[in-house]
Protein backbone atom coordinates (compact mmCIF):
# COMPACT_ATOMS: atom_id res chain seq x y z
CA UNK A 1 0.00 0.00 0.00
CA UNK A 2 1.27 3.56 -0.89
CA UNK A 3 0.11 7.04 0.32
CA UNK A 4 -1.60 9.22 -2.22
CA UNK A 5 -3.12 12.42 -2.03
CA UNK A 6 -5.12 14.92 -4.18
CA UNK A 7 -3.44 18.10 -2.16
CA UNK A 8 -1.30 20.62 -4.58
CA UNK A 9 1.52 19.74 -2.06
CA UNK A 10 3.33 16.00 -2.13
CA UNK A 11 3.08 13.28 -0.45
CA UNK A 12 6.40 13.47 0.67
CA UNK A 13 5.96 16.72 2.47
CA UNK A 14 3.17 16.15 4.18
CA UNK A 15 4.10 13.26 5.51
CA UNK A 16 7.32 14.51 6.63
CA UNK A 17 5.63 16.91 8.28
CA UNK A 18 3.54 14.14 9.81
CA UNK A 19 6.16 12.47 10.71
CA UNK A 20 7.85 15.64 12.76
CA UNK A 21 4.28 15.95 14.29
CA UNK A 22 4.01 12.43 15.43
CA UNK A 23 8.15 12.75 16.76
CA UNK A 24 7.40 15.65 18.99
CA UNK A 25 4.52 14.72 20.42
CA UNK A 26 2.82 12.05 22.73
CA UNK A 27 -0.26 12.90 23.50
CA UNK A 28 -3.30 12.35 21.41
CA UNK A 29 -7.61 12.29 21.80
CA UNK A 30 -8.61 9.00 20.70
CA UNK A 31 -11.61 8.64 19.39
CA UNK A 32 -13.63 5.21 19.72
CA UNK A 33 -17.64 3.80 19.18
CA UNK A 34 -19.51 1.61 21.16
CA UNK A 35 -22.74 0.40 21.42
CA UNK A 36 -23.99 3.15 23.03
CA UNK A 37 -22.05 5.99 22.77
CA UNK A 38 -18.48 7.45 20.79
CA UNK A 39 -15.68 8.03 23.49
CA UNK A 40 -13.32 10.32 23.30
CA UNK A 41 -10.16 9.42 25.96
CA UNK A 42 -6.51 11.28 26.27
CA UNK A 43 -4.01 9.15 25.25
CA UNK A 44 -0.19 8.87 25.58
CA UNK A 45 0.90 7.07 22.01
CA UNK A 46 4.23 6.04 20.70
CA UNK A 47 4.84 6.16 16.77
CA UNK A 48 5.92 3.46 15.08
CA UNK A 49 6.81 2.88 11.05
CA UNK A 50 4.92 3.73 8.46
CA UNK A 51 2.99 5.88 10.41
CA UNK A 52 1.02 3.41 13.22
CA UNK A 53 0.90 4.28 16.90
CA UNK A 54 0.55 2.07 19.78
CA UNK A 55 -0.91 2.25 22.48
CA UNK A 56 -1.50 0.65 25.72
CA UNK A 57 -4.45 1.13 28.16
CA UNK A 58 -5.85 -0.55 31.46
CA UNK A 59 -7.87 -4.10 29.82
CA UNK A 60 -10.65 -2.53 31.89
CA UNK A 61 -11.37 1.06 30.41
CA UNK A 62 -14.36 1.70 28.37
CA UNK A 63 -12.30 3.07 24.80
CA UNK A 64 -10.50 -0.82 25.27
CA UNK A 65 -13.89 -2.34 25.38
CA UNK A 66 -14.99 -0.11 21.98
CA UNK A 67 -12.28 -1.21 20.77
CA UNK A 68 -12.65 -4.65 21.04
CA UNK A 69 -16.32 -4.53 19.85
CA UNK A 70 -15.17 -1.91 16.98
CA UNK A 71 -11.55 -1.94 15.82
CA UNK A 72 -12.29 1.43 13.83
CA UNK A 73 -10.83 4.59 15.68
CA UNK A 74 -8.92 7.33 15.21
CA UNK A 75 -6.26 9.48 17.00
CA UNK A 76 -6.17 13.46 16.75
CA UNK A 77 -2.79 15.12 17.80
CA UNK A 78 -3.11 18.83 18.75
CA UNK A 79 0.23 20.33 18.81
CA UNK A 80 0.49 23.26 21.00
CA UNK A 81 -0.45 26.51 18.96
CA UNK A 82 3.17 28.36 19.71
CA UNK A 83 2.69 30.90 16.56
CA UNK A 84 0.01 33.44 16.31
CA UNK A 85 -3.07 32.94 13.87
CA UNK A 86 -1.36 29.43 12.73
CA UNK A 87 -3.16 26.22 13.01
CA UNK A 88 -1.91 22.49 13.09
CA UNK A 89 -3.53 19.69 13.62
CA UNK A 90 -3.23 15.76 12.98
CA UNK A 91 -6.14 13.36 12.51
CA UNK A 92 -5.21 9.77 11.78
CA UNK A 93 -7.44 6.97 10.80
CA UNK A 94 -7.99 3.35 10.45
CA UNK A 95 -7.97 0.14 12.53
CA UNK A 96 -6.63 -0.88 15.62
CA UNK A 97 -5.16 -4.72 16.23
CA UNK A 98 -3.88 -6.58 19.30
CA UNK A 99 -0.29 -7.57 18.69
CA UNK A 100 0.83 -10.77 20.14
CA UNK A 101 4.28 -12.56 20.89
CA UNK A 102 7.25 -10.89 19.45
CA UNK A 103 5.14 -8.33 17.78
CA UNK A 104 3.40 -6.93 21.20
CA UNK A 105 7.26 -7.14 22.38
CA UNK A 106 7.98 -4.65 19.85
CA UNK A 107 4.99 -2.41 20.27
CA UNK A 108 6.03 -2.15 24.33
CA UNK A 109 9.87 -1.93 23.76
CA UNK A 110 8.79 1.21 21.23
CA UNK A 111 5.97 2.55 23.64
CA UNK A 112 8.41 2.62 26.58
CA UNK A 113 11.42 4.11 25.70
CA UNK A 114 9.50 6.57 24.16
CA UNK A 115 8.00 7.39 27.67
CA UNK A 116 11.20 6.85 29.32
CA UNK A 117 12.59 9.85 27.51
CA UNK A 118 9.45 11.60 28.18
CA UNK A 119 8.11 10.83 31.59
CA UNK A 120 10.33 10.27 34.43
CA UNK A 121 8.26 8.50 36.50
CA UNK A 122 7.35 5.29 33.59
CA UNK A 123 10.31 3.71 35.02
CA UNK A 124 8.19 2.93 38.02
CA UNK A 125 5.40 1.45 35.86
CA UNK A 126 7.56 -0.85 32.77
CA UNK A 127 6.64 -3.68 34.99
CA UNK A 128 2.85 -2.71 35.00
CA UNK A 129 2.81 -2.60 31.54
CA UNK A 130 2.63 -6.29 30.78
CA UNK A 131 -1.03 -6.61 32.55
CA UNK A 132 -1.74 -3.73 30.06
CA UNK A 133 -3.78 -3.95 26.86
CA UNK A 134 -1.55 -2.77 23.72
CA UNK A 135 -3.36 -2.03 20.56
CA UNK A 136 -1.15 -0.84 17.32
CA UNK A 137 -3.33 1.65 14.95
CA UNK A 138 -2.51 1.13 11.53
CA UNK A 139 -3.47 4.58 9.60
CA UNK A 140 -5.25 4.37 6.41
CA UNK A 141 -6.27 7.97 6.31
CA UNK A 142 -4.47 11.30 7.07
CA UNK A 143 -5.77 14.33 7.60
CA UNK A 144 -2.98 17.43 8.87
CA UNK A 145 -3.76 21.45 8.79
CA UNK A 146 -0.66 23.25 9.43
CA UNK A 147 -1.89 26.94 7.78
CA UNK A 148 1.85 27.65 7.25
CA UNK A 149 2.19 24.71 4.49
CA UNK A 150 -0.96 25.16 3.13
CA UNK A 151 -4.74 26.50 3.36
CA UNK A 152 -7.47 24.02 4.55
CA UNK A 153 -7.08 20.47 4.90
CA UNK A 154 -4.25 17.94 3.49
CA UNK A 155 -5.92 14.59 3.09
CA UNK A 156 -3.48 11.16 2.38
CA UNK A 157 -4.73 8.04 1.86
CA UNK A 158 -3.35 4.54 1.26
CA UNK A 159 -4.03 2.54 -2.00
CA UNK A 160 -2.72 -1.03 -3.24
CA UNK A 161 0.41 -0.79 -5.15
CA UNK A 162 -0.48 -1.75 -8.57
Amino acid sequence: MEWNTDSSLGVSTIMERVSTILDEHDMCVLGTVGAQEPRLTPCFFAPLDEHRLVFVSSRGSRHVAHMRADPHCSALVLPEQREQGRLVSLLLAGEVTCPQGRSRLSALTSYMARMLSRLPSAASSMHGLLDKKVFVLDAESIELVDTRLCRGTMRVGRRPRG
